[in-house]
């Protein structure tokens, strides 16, 4: 159950009505170099030029967020299509005064699961601070940790903010936006930063609606776990999958051929109880067009597994 029923049930949606996939090729990623000097102390021959830094990284705001009457806690979830090294972000609101960082940053999966080059299990330090209008976060590791880079959506952090006026304070829609970013890779010499290609910064932010509930035995909430059948089907270029989840925990949704061979992951992230949509463009996980054909899609989470079929037309 949500929060073990809490008094007052807080659902935030997404104001987009679909949730999707983050789309992140594992393309080369391009940054300014803006080294002056060499870790040699030479002058540096590509000062001010646009350089390849590794595989892309990139970024969003988790599908649903969570709140309580006086807390709420946003998710960012991260696609490493190449092992990194650690986050550097601004985080920003557009309600100041309203919402207050509260002190509480916690690991998702990303950053959990990390080792050094050799494998070993290894940790990362997370912190957070408030300043002046957004909160900096920061990942790192004095023992070369890294992240798995494997191409798959995953949890990164979850933080938490305070609404020191109550829920029913905010406005019905948050703009919610990351300023600075920069993600070490570990393709390229370690202090060429930013692998990171896409995110959604101040410029385009991601407006979050408040919907207030106050029965969590309500349609709300789905009471138990669902794969509905895509529409349409059969398809092209683009299908949509809904799904529903009646307990927080994380949520996978793969693609495989009729081969059984897995093709593309949409979603690996967590997820709080709720009913979702995801869509899919008919691309496997290089981004290339698959083939005319039978499709199936599974959704598996710790307590329940589902596959259907579908069927893409050229």
């Amino acid at each position: 159950m949500l929060r073990n029923r809490i008094r007052l049930a807080l659902i935030l949606l997404m104001a987009m009505s679909l949730a999707f996939a983050i789309d992140c090729p594992a393309d080369s990623s391009y940054h300014i170099d803006l080294r002056t000097m060499l870790p040699d102390g030479s002058p540096n021959p590509t000062y001010g030029q646009q350089i390849a830094t590794g595989l892309c990284a990139c970024l969003e705001f988790g599908q649903m967020l969570e709140a309580s009457d006086t807390t709420l806690i946003l998710s960012v979830i991260m696609v490493d299509n190449e092992p990194v090294r650690g986050i550097e972000l601004d985080l920003y609101h557009n309600v100041p005064g309203l919402l207050e960082y509260g002190g509480v940053i916690e690991k998702g999966s990303k950053l959990e699961n990390v080792t050094d080059d050799n494998g070993v299990p290894k940790t990362m330090t997370l912190l957070a601070n408030q300043l002046v209008d957004y909160v900096k976060v920061m990942a790192y590791s004095t023992a070369r940790a890294q992240t798995s880079g494997d191409g798959l959506e995953g949890e990164l952090f979850r933080i938490t903010y305070n609404i020191p006026s109550g829920i029913t304070s905010l406005p019905d829609s948050i703009a919610f936006s990351i300023g600075q970013c920069n993600i070490p890779g570990t393709s390229k010499e370690p202090s060429i930063l930013n692998v990171v290609c896409s995110y959604p910064d101040t410029l385009n932010p991601v407006n979050i609606n408040i919907f207030l509930g106050t029965d969590l035995s309500s349609a709300t909430i789905p009471q138990e776990f669902q794969l509905g059948q895509n529409y349409p089907n059969p398809f092209n270029p683009f299908t949509r999958i809904s799904y529903s989840v009646p307990v927080a925990g994380n949520i996978r949704i793969n693609i495989y051929n009729v081969l059984g061979q897995r093709i593309r992951t949409l979603l690996n992230t967590e997820h709080i109880p709720g009913n979702y949509e995801i869509e899919w463009n008919g691309l496997d996980s290089d981004r290339k067009q698959v083939a005319s054909g039978v499709y199936f899609y599974e959704m598996k989470s710790s307590q329940f597994v589902a596959r259907k079929k579908m069927l893409f037309l050229r």
